[in-house]
């Protein structure tokens, strides 16, 4: 699927395209020779869940080779030059610029960033118990008001300076808030978090709905129902 006409368009690449058609033991022989299990074990996402006990499935393991060859196969189809991920990712995209190099002798190269966590240093992610869609059929603009607006004391600052364009030094002074006053930044942050996705009307009347259901205690009509 392509995005538009231009020529460096972004595109939208469906990995079966290359991965439905392997053969097994070609791939083990021509792909799998390229990866050391030593290395492999020695990398944080593997040793971390090895560090906790938590078991590891041969498929779960395998993802590593399959992420890496993903990285080559779009050099090879696309030129692709660069993979862009969170830091929970490094390991892979380090094993695909290692066989990328191995089998086509090419340089292509990885960017990763911090993962969002919370105050408790928990991952902020689709993964994540509770996680928040940007898609309004899966999250509707009131639900999505309320998440932020539940951010807890800790993590409002902090969200204030990630996701809203607010100058840092109000970021911090809301941030800084104690007690019942904390509240009103979190007010602050569910609004222009929400205007930013859905528009100041959909933040606005979030707002208003949670209002008349929590202070008022009423049904406002923006609440999200279900079918019995």
């Amino acid at each position: 699927m392509t995005y538009d006409d231009a020529p460096n368009g972004a595109l939208m690449l469906n990995n079966a395209e290359w991965l439905d058609n392997l053969n097994y033991l070609d791939f083990l022989r021509d792909i799998g020779r390229h990866f050391s299990i030593n290395r492999m074990l020695a990398f944080e996402s593997v040793k971390s869940r090895l560090d906790r006990e938590q078991s590891l499935s041969f498929l779960e393991f395998n993802y590593m080779i399959l992420q890496a060859y993903d990285f080559m196969e779009l050099n090879r189809r696309y030129g692709c030059l660069l993979q862009l991920g969170g830091s929970d990712q490094w390991g892979n995209i380090v094993n695909g610029i290692d066989l990328t190099r191995r089998v086509l002798n090419k340089e292509i190269y990885g960017l990763t960033s911090p993962l969002l966590t919370t105050s408790d240093g928990k991952k902020m992610g689709k993964s994540a118990a509770g996680a928040v869609w940007l898609d309004a059929e899966l999250v509707s603009p009131y639900e999505f008001w309320q998440f932020w607006r539940n951010t807890t004391d800790a993590d409002t600052g902090k969200f204030l300076k990630l996701y809203t364009e607010m100058p840092v030094d109000e970021c911090n002074r809301l941030g800084a808030l104690k007690g019942s006053d904390i509240n009103a930044a979190k007010i602050i942050l569910a609004n222009e978090v929400t205007t930013l996705l859905h528009g100041a009307k959909a933040a606005k009347t979030a707002e208003a709905t949670a209002r008349e259901v929590f202070e008022k205690g009423g049904i406002g009509d923006d609440l999200p129902t279900r079918l019995p």
